[in-house]
């Protein structure tokens, strides 16, 4: 998956940016860094994130929060991503994370906003993700995004036991709504 220009800039007052890009291979490290500081994200071994990219690997849509500032400050300049599998008419979100320190600025929004018109690229149809029951900031944040619950799965998660909600996003109003119009009938 290669990387493109910027989907989102932000410039701060001293001339650096923060933008959401396309990830590649190379932020790998970086991305199982941000992840390891994040209990609740979804745990992936970097073998895992690194075959995410590879050629054969089905499709998704990688972005990270690449910021310029932090890197001056030599932090991890990635200070949140994104991992959504896509997989006929649906985009599952594997994974987002957003550094601790860098939460409840926008990030996870932009971030999702981003990832709305790259699935719908990809003729995706819908969004769908599963959180914890008990993670209310997470489930707040989908809401708020128009996220819908469709489901739970009891006891989906362990380290402590938890129940899964699943959300999905409509993103186009159906498969029909996506064919071509048919021509109108002469009268």
């Amino acid at each position: 998956m290669p990387c493109c220009s910027a989907l989102y800039v932000q410039t701060s007052s001293q001339g650096a940016a923060a933008i959401i890009r396309q990830a590649n291979i190379d932020d790998v490290p970086a991305i199982v860094s941000l992840e390891r500081q994040t209990p609740l994200a979804s745990h992936w071994s970097e073998a895992a994130y690194r075959a995410a990219f590879e050629p054969v690997a089905p499709a998704r849509v990688a972005l990270v929060w690449d910021d310029e500032v932090v890197e001056k400050e030599n932090q991890n300049r990635l200070q949140g991503f994104l991992l959504a599998r896509i997989t006929a008419e649906d985009c599952e979100l594997e994974n987002i994370v957003v550094a601790a320190e860098f939460q409840r600025r926008g990030i996870g929004t932009q971030l999702m906003q981003a990832l709305i018109p790259a699935a719908r690229e990809l003729r995706a149809l819908r969004i769908l993700l599963e959180v914890r029951e008990s993670n209310t900031a997470a489930r707040s944040f989908y809401e708020k995004l128009g996220f819908q619950i469709t489901n739970r799965r009891q006891s989906y998660y362990n380290h402590p036991t938890d129940d899964a909600v699943l959300y999905a996003l409509a993103l186009m109003e159906s498969a029909i709504d996506s064919r071509p119009p048919r021509p109108l009938r002469p009268s």
